[in-house]
């Protein structure tokens, strides 16, 4: 039903709910887990800022939200905290790490700022 984003993938770029996806309609397609997410741009700037600010959460929920932070920051390399909320509010977790998150989203598009 892709309510929570815990499956969340990168699909061409795009941030996705693996959980409604069939094979057949991916044809040629992308496809970025979060083992691979790191090797590209946003990835790698999140996976720092992540770290930096403390930002994880339970297993089950921080993977899910590091590749929305991912794919915001691929598309969106300054974005506001209007489009990181919107962003990232399909990632449902009882970890109460949002405003760290909100955080290492910032410091990672400063990153991108300082050619980082």
């Amino acid at each position: 039903m892709a309510l929570c984003g815990a499956c969340t993938v990168h699909i061409d770029g795009v941030a996705t709910r693996s959980c409604i996806i069939t094979i057949d309609s991916i044809g040629k397609s992308q496809i970025t887990t979060i083992e691979a997410i790191g090797a590209t741009a946003a990835g790698s700037k999140i996976q720092k800022a992540w770290l930096d600010m403390k930002s994880s959460s339970a297993a089950t929920a921080s993977p899910d939200r590091f590749m929305s932070a991912a794919a915001l920051l691929a598309s969106n390399p300054h974005p506001t905290d209007v489009d990181i909320d919107d962003a990232m509010s399909g990632n449902i977790c009882r970890c109460g790490t949002y405003v760290r998150i909100r955080e290492a989203i910032k410091l990672a598009a400063q990153m991108n700022e300082k050619g980082g």
